[in-house]
């Protein structure tokens, strides 16, 4: 059977591996693999494992923990070569608990053809102690893998875009943002109808640039020399001052193209770009990377984000999780902020299922 949908990166492929008696078993082998499974979608094919193997010391002694968890892809079967951008997470099992520890997404870049060549795609140290394993001994773990097929189309209307945002020749805006140095300042040529087409409210921020005595000698000198000059139709400016070019690189990338880079590090400053300037397809993304990538270190300020920008999705997917991981729940900062500045926002989650550790938070070091 083979999964048909609009994009692979819609689709998160999860793979658990459970393997009995865990420290008889790393006792005896000094590498072992998961069985293999498929992953057949939108014409790729493709048969991937995980594996497990050991760093040695100094001395040349096998390191049983931390050990290595691997991510390798064993066959793939394509009409056509294609890249592809391959996102992936670990994780292993808290049988304390009953709930999953991730690891950080992994990223890499693939070139896809039909191969039987083994390629591994990268790995993680994962140090394995007793609340991990069951009473049986079974350890489990476990990989989510996301394939996004969105750069491999070579004549799509997004990369054709993107090679308009990397050589505006017919820019007719010049888009004005700040550097680190705050006293500095960077311009980006654009192009006013696509900024117009995807934002009103940034459609609203263009305004004509008036023509000084120097420009009008400019333009004399252009007329003389039509070929040495590259912003000889820069008509319009767009201020926005108060953003990084680093921010607004990113920005434009969604706005030409539907995909941001880098989304997990970017995401709450996407979403805040996103609202402000009415960009509800930037508002999804956003929200979905925010809603996969919940750890305990970071739902409270996941949550307070939902609830200012009115994130229904993101918002019941970390009540959600608070509710399923109360135990593992770690109490920072971004609790004693909700308690003080959105106390609904906390009663809620602590309604949610967390009511049994809330006096905990109330007597934390937070407190103090």
């Amino acid at each position: 059977m083979e999964l048909l949908v609009p994009t692979v990166s819609d689709v998160i492929f999860k793979y658990t591996w459970p393997i009995p008696h865990y420290k008889k078993t790393i006792s005896k082998k000094y590498s072992f693999d998961s069985p293999s499974f498929d992953l057949n979608v939108n014409g790729i094919h493709s048969s991937w494992n995980l594996s497990i193997r050991f760093w040695k010391g100094p001395e040349g002694k096998r390191i049983t923990n931390p050990v290595v968890l691997c991510l390798n892809i064993l066959n793939c079967n394509v009409e056509e070569v294609e890249q592809a951008k391959i996102r992936f997470q670990f994780a292993v099992f808290n049988a304390d608990v009953n709930y999953w520890e991730y690891c950080n997404v992994s990223r890499t870049i693939l070139e896809l053809r039909s191969s039987s060549d083994i390629i591994s795609l990268g790995y993680r140290d994962l140090s394995i102690v007793e609340r991990h394993l069951k009473n049986n001994g079974e350890l489990r773990v476990m990989v989510k893998i996301q394939i996004i097929q969105c750069e491999s189309e070579k004549h799509s209307l997004s990369q054709d875009m993107a090679k308009l945002l990397k050589h505006p020749q017919i820019a007719d805006t010049k888009l004005v943002c700040s550097m680190e140095d705050e006293k500095k300042t960077s311009e980006i040529p654009v192009h006013s109808c696509v900024i117009a087409a995807r934002s009103d409210v940034l459609a609203s921020m263009i305004r004509t640039i008036e023509p000084t005595v120097q420009d009008e000698k400019v333009e004399e000198q252009e007329n003389d020399h039509p070929n040495d000059n590259n912003n000889a139709d820069i008509k319009y400016e767009l201020e926005l001052m108060d953003l990084s070019r680093e921010v607004v690189e990113a920005l434009l990338r969604y706005i030409y193209t539907d995909h941001v880079d880098n989304l997990d590090q970017l995401a709450p400053q996407m979403l805040a770009l996103a609202i402000r300037f009415r960009l509800q397809g930037l508002k999804e993304h956003c929200e979905r990377s925010l809603t996969e990538t919940i750890t305990p270190e970071n739902v409270a300020s996941r949550l307070l984000l939902a609830d200012e920008y009115g994130c229904d999705i993101l918002k019941r997917a970390g009540l959600a999780y608070c509710e399923e991981n109360a135990m593992s729940i770690t109490k920072n900062f971004a609790w004693k902020m909700m308690e003080q500045v959105n106390p609904e926002l906390f009663n809620e989650v602590c309604e949610a299922g967390m009511g049994s550790s809330r006096s905990s938070m109330n007597d934390s070091e937070l407190s103090n």
